[in-house]
């Protein structure tokens, strides 16, 4: 029997694609609130924004709800349609131009959509189009910055322009039968003209080589049409994560410091120390969990006006950390996040 989870499966077995996007970055945490019992988290995990902004939208004043089984999942996607309106009382055309994360989030999407109007368009008002861009966050992050803020800002309004105008097909990858253990890949793909598939670079793979195919053979289907020889290339890491019982594993979330490097690899054999009282403690850390594939992710939680440059050479020092896995749990804990929590005294690390 065929089965559609977040990918198409072709066997009995539960096939379940984790995907998050993001440019050079991503990945999740993990909480176990219900939204529909939390109504202000239930808003934080799900954002709606619309371009061009000022139009006359009006969106219901329903709860928009998380897809539960996403949601148990810990599932992230985002969903990007072309709304067309006629009429103030008739809901939009829809038309799906991105799709990230699965079905599941496009049906809630149409349905949250399909609820939308343009009250002030008249009898003989020209049809209006927008964008509507609904980004579903199953564990959402706090603030974070991993250097000190610049004037070269990654998210420049070009760069926004040119990630919005990601372009997907409605049919992700197809995923058959790839064996009984869990499995990952991270592909790199970069955009640099507007009607060419994406250059894919494998940074990871630990799957079959028919699995990696089919994460390949999904993704050379992404377009960037809006995309020019005058632009700098669009690059982003995309992670896929294969796992047939369904079953996830989570960091834990939040975690104390010591905590936290009890689980490093190695970590009675290094020598370092830090001194957080020099570096305006207490204070968190995002941290994402990617070592030996890549570096971790390391950031200071908090504005970029907090933003203090003393912790750099501890943030720099956690990039390189392993945790003390077996093979199997560092499948399921790739690509995680959790937020660490630093103390107010020092951690020394040596030889006495």
């Amino acid at each position: 029997m065929n089965r559609e989870l977040v990918v198409v499966a072709t066997s009995t077995k539960r096939a379940l694609l984790i995907i998050a996007l993001a440019l050079m970055s991503g990945g999740s945490g993990a909480q176990t609130l219900d939204p529909r019992y939390d109504e202000a988290l239930a808003r934080e995990r799900i954002k709606e924004s619309a371009l061009p902004a000022d139009t006359c939208l009006q969106r219901s004043s329903e709860m928009f709800y998380y897809p539960s089984a996403a949601l148990k999942g810990d599932r992230s996607g985002l969903v990007r349609l072309a709304l067309t309106f006629r009429r103030p009382d008739a809901p939009p055309e829809v038309e799906l131009l991105t799709l990230v994360g699965g079905t599941t989030f496009l049906r809630a999407a149409k349905e949250r959509v399909a609820q939308h109007r343009m009250p002030c368009l008249s009898a003989d008002s020209a049809p209006v189009r927008i964008v509507e861009d609904i980004q579903f966050t199953a564990t959402p992050q706090p603030e974070s910055h991993h250097a000190a803020p610049g004037p070269e800002d990654p998210s420049s309004p070009r760069r926004q322009e040119l990630a919005r105008c990601l372009r997907t097909p409605a049919q992700g990858p197809i995923v058959g039968d790839a064996g009984d253990k869990d499995a990952n890949a991270i592909l790199q793909i970069t955009f640099a003209m507007p009607d060419e598939p994406p250059a894919i670079k494998v940074i990871y793979s630990s799957g079959p080589p028919a699995l990696l195919e089919a994460f390949k053979t999904g993704v050379s289907n992404w377009r960037m049409p809006c995309i020019t020889p005058q632009d700098e290339p669009m690059v982003y890491r995309q992670q896929f994560r294969y796992q047939p019982d369904g079953q996830r594993t989570a960091i834990s979330n939040p975690l104390p410091l010591p905590a936290f490097l009890s689980s490093v690899k190695g970590i009675r054999t290094m020598v370092v120390k830090f001194n957080f009282d020099e570096m305006g403690c207490p204070f968190d850390v995002s941290w994402q969990f990617n070592m030996p594939v890549m570096p971790n992710y390391a950031a200071q939680v908090g504005p970029a006006s907090s933003y203090d440059t003393r912790r750099e050479p501890f943030l720099k020092w956690l990039t390189t950390l392993e945790l003390d896995l077996t093979p199997e749990r560092f499948e399921r804990l790739l690509g995680q996040h959790t937020r660490i929590q630093v103390g107010c005294g020092s951690l020394d690390l040596s030889d006495d």
